[in-house]
């Protein structure tokens, strides 16, 4: 059966939906999720602000929209990254390297996704945001996973939480899961303090350090998964 055309009013409230969220995204990425202003927006689009609520409750609903958009545009720039045609280990470093340049270009929509309740999938948008968001774990564990599987067992425990949680497309392995998960942890960790100004009191060049820590990441991989450079 063919999809019916939309009406006009749903043609509309698309469009006006779309021109709020680029407004909202505009101060996001100005300034950051606090300056974020419904009345702001209704205003510069000549709107009424009882009139902006009919298409989001609350700002809260905005912003949770917007952390839906922010996982799905870092989720495009990872999937580019991971399907370069290169070796296992080089897709394992272009995604690593992606997942910081993207962070450093736009700093309040990443802090808005992985800092706030609001990319964290518990308030607004859940399903969409955990949606999202796994999509851009997914690549780190695919690119992980072409390289094969650890040999290292993990504790049952562990284990068993792990493969209570196969939802990603590619099905990887428990032991898997693990390695990108702790390698994601790390890498936001740098990143999180590189943006937040901790690392220049160290004196240490924060892109050094994060491509020793991709390195030494890769090194603990090859040995595991056999991948070479």
């Amino acid at each position: 059966m063919a999809e019916q055309e939309p009406t006009r009013r749903e043609r509309y409230r698309r469009q006006t939906v779309a021109e709020i969220k680029a407004a909202a995204m505009a101060q996001l990425c100005a300034s950051g999720a606090e300056t974020v202003s419904l009345n702001a927006i209704a205003r510069s689009m000549a709107m009424s602000a009882p009139a902006l609520y009919r298409y989001f409750a609350c700002r809260d609903e905005l912003l949770a929209d917007l952390a839906v958009d922010v996982h799905l545009t870092l989720a495009d720039a990872l999937e580019a990254a991971a399907g370069r045609k290169v070796s296992a280990a080089s897709r394992v470093t272009a995604v690593a390297h992606a997942y910081r340049d993207w962070a450093l270009a736009r700093p309040h929509a990443y802090h808005l996704a992985y800092e706030t309740t609001y990319g964290s999938a518990r308030e607004h948008a859940a399903d969409r945001i955990a949606t999202a968001a796994q999509r851009c774990m997914d690549v780190f564990l695919g690119v992980v996973a072409e390289a094969g599987e650890p040999a290292r067992a993990l504790p049952p425990a562990l284990d068993k939480q792990l493969r209570g949680r196969q939802g990603n497309q590619h099905r990887t392995p428990a032991a898997v899961r693990h390695f990108g998960l702790i390698w994601w942890s790390r890498l936001h960790g740098l990143i999180s303090l590189e943006l937040g100004r901790h690392l220049a009191a160290t004196g240490v060049d924060a892109a050094l350090l994060y491509r020793t820590e991709v390195e030494a990441m890769l090194d603990a991989l090859r040995p595991r998964y056999g991948a070479t450079a």
